[in-house]
């Protein structure tokens, strides 16, 4: 750990934190709302989970639940970013805070494309040019190298001929497993060989054709390159007019690609207590601010590497700790080094104060509550696909009390054998006081006390109730006892609401209900986009072009460019009075009543989108505060709400 605290010109903004960390001994007691609220945040929104970082709030102020950015409806501002990032908002009265990955002055997407196509069609008209001549001089060895490659595109195309799940694909989806099947089977490797091998030679017979190969080859490394890096930039923006405040540079360790589908450095949202302002890079860095932006203290550490380091942990703020998941220290023998922990930092000095033993996979959303008898705990849990190490796959939840902080109050893990870890962990890790909920492998909601870490309930997820769209008669039907099989109940998100589990799922455009005590399953289809004309978009999927406002393509992950209900890691779900706002990867955002008797289109309340269809793109979780919405894409950041 490099920890670095500033002295000389930002001696007073220290002397301020000595002040207010030994205030805090005496208000901590104080906090309004619970024992895990930020003081006096209240209409605020201080880290990714909320004031008390349930990702849930009530309010007596107007909520927006129907808006347009692309129609300028019910939007008071928007401002374009010069860079992505997938970080949500943290707000405090008029400023606001959320990070960015270092802008590159790299050309527009088209301007690579346009590049790359005339490049080829050079080379393909002058290489076609030789060929013929070479077809025509009788030259031996030109003849053997031309007929093996025409042998092996035979048996290429025979091979795709008899390939059932090829052929059987839509169109949209041929080209991708047309690649994969290029690289992965015999014939397909054999059929590349052989093509590379006349292309070389044909190119060794002319020094032009050899120049424009080169040309070719150059325009298509600048189109495929992607930008990776380790710093991130912190924005302070007015949250009335988004006109920027400042911005800092929080340093970070291990490079991550730009815009990953599932994570990228600036992946935590900032935290603020009003008075200053925390940033965690998730490539290695954490640094404090002044509001003003002054710099107070930063430290970097190393994370896991060779592994998802990213999502989808998010911020925790608990009185004067910071909460990160990081390895063990390099002098920690007690831990496995090659897994994540649950570590607490003082926030005014950035001092390490605990780890925990138990380990947490690092796709896991952690959320702090308060337990049956009033005392802070923090929820974790392991799991998750990719050979996640951690272990056991389970929960346990974390005492946050002062006389016990860091250590379990409990561990669970499932009696089913845990070989392949399942998924259980990429859940955000909703508890009350009297029990928690966890999806397991996408097959089971567990329920399990939280008092005592006891499983208490068991009830499966495949057979589910689905309202459908009927396109024909502009209403739902209902079709009873559908049952789902393999990835068609993966779910993207979750959020638990008193004796329901909602999540939204992957690859299908539903969300989902399970009751935990009756086991009952019901799924809503939702659009995937709306039109022109404002109506709604249903079956067909609808993608977007992955690119932030200077038109670069900065993701090497095709699945950015998917139709919103892609494999991806989303934003956490937030829920608001009785409505959850649910946003998917193509920026459209679904509001879900909660109250409703049915799971039918009375639950639907909006549809809503964060900008031009098929252009938007985005995986962060949204903020309320001040009566108003604060969301970001690739390409802005938006204040939804007159």
């Amino acid at each position: 750990m490099n920890l670095r605290i500033k002295q000389n010109h930002y001696f007073f903004h220290w002397l301020l934190f000595v002040v207010f960390a030994f205030l805090g001994l005496f208000s901590c007691k104080e906090n309004q709302g619970s024992v895990v609220q930020v003081p006096d945040s209240e209409n605020q929104w201080p880290m990714s989970g909320g004031p008390d970082g349930s990702y849930k709030i009530k309010t007596t102020l107007k909520v927006p639940v129907k808006w347009s950015v692309r129609d300028n409806e019910n939007i008071k501002w928007k401002k374009t970013l010069p860079a992505g990032g997938q970080s949500g908002i943290a707000v405090w009265d008029d400023k606001l805070f959320f990070t960015i990955n270092p802008p590159l002055d790299t050309p527009a997407f088209s301007v690579l494309q346009s590049q790359f196509d005339k490049a080829q069609t050079e080379y393909n008209t002058i290489y076609t040019a030789e060929l013929n001549i070479l077809k025509n001089t009788g030259d031996a060895d030109f003849k053997k190298v031309f007929r093996l490659k025409k042998d092996a595109l035979n048996n290429w195309e025979a091979f795709l001929a008899l390939n059932e799940n090829y052929q059987n694909l839509p169109t949209e989806k041929k080209q991708n497993t047309f690649n994969r099947l290029l690289t992965r089977s015999e014939e397909g490797r054999m059929y590349s060989e052989a093509n590379k091998n006349l292309m070389d030679y044909v190119n060794s017979k002319s020094d032009a054709v050899l120049k424009r190969y080169e040309q070719f080859k150059l325009a298509e490394k600048a189109l495929e390159t992607r930008p990776t890096g380790t710093d991130v930039v912190l924005y302070c923006m007015d949250a009335n007019n988004g006109e920027t405040l400042w911005t800092q540079t929080v340093k970070g360790l291990l490079p991550s690609d730009y815009n990953y589908a599932f994570s990228d450095s600036t992946t935590p949202c900032p935290m603020t207590d009003g008075d200053f302002v925390w940033a965690i890079n998730a490539s290695g860095g954490m640094a404090c601010f002044s509001m003003e932006g002054d710099l107070v203290w930063e430290r970097t550490w190393m994370p896991t590497v060779g592994r998802p380091f990213n999502k989808q942990f998010d911020s925790v703020l608990f009185q004067d700790v910071i909460l990160n998941v990081e390895p063990p220290f390099e002098n920690d023998s007690t831990r496995v080094k090659d897994w994540n922990y649950l570590h607490a930092f003082n926030k005014y000095t950035g001092k390490h104060l605990w780890t925990t033993k138990e380990a947490i996979t690092h796709y896991n959303t952690p959320v702090i509550g308060e337990t049956a008898d009033g005392k802070p705990a923090i929820l974790i849990a392991r799991g998750g696909p990719h050979g996640v190490p951690e272990r056991p796959v389970g929960l346990s939840l974390i005492s946050l009390d002062e006389k016990n902080a860091g250590n379990a109050l409990w561990n669970w893990e499932p009696e089913a054998p845990n070989k392949l870890s399942g998924y259980g962990a990429l859940n955000t890790q909703h508890w009350d006081k009297e029990k928690v909920s966890w999806i397991y492998k996408c097959e089971e909601n567990l329920t399990v006390n939280s008092v005592t870490g006891k499983l208490i309930g068991q009830k499966a997820l495949h057979t589910v109730d689905q309202y459908i769209y009927n396109e024909d008669t502009k209403k739902y039907t209902l079709k009873e006892n559908v049952v789902l099989q393999n990835s068609e109940n993966e779910f993207h998100c979750n959020m638990a609401v008193n004796d329901y589990t909602y999540y939204m799922v992957m690859h299908k455009p539903f969300i989902a209900r399970h009751h935990i005590v009756t086991g009952k399953n019901e799924h809503l289809e939702l659009p995937f986009e709306k039109d022109s004309d404002g109506g709604f978009i249903w079956k067909i999927p609808q993608t977007n072009d992955g690119l932030n406002a200077k038109g670069q393509l900065h993701s090497n992950d095709a699945r950015v460019m998917g139709d919103g209900f892609q494999r991806s890691f989303l934003g956490s779900p937030v829920m608001v009075n009785n409505y959850i706002f649910f946003t998917n990867a193509v920026g459209m955002v679904y509001v879900i009543d909660t109250n409703t008797e049915h799971f039918d289109e009375t639950a639907l309340v909006s549809v809503n989108d964060l900008g031009e269809k098929r252009k938007t793109w985005t995986v962060n979780t949204l903020s309320f505060a001040n009566g108003h919405i604060y969301h970001r894409t690739l390409k802005e950041i938006i204040c939804i709400g007159e």
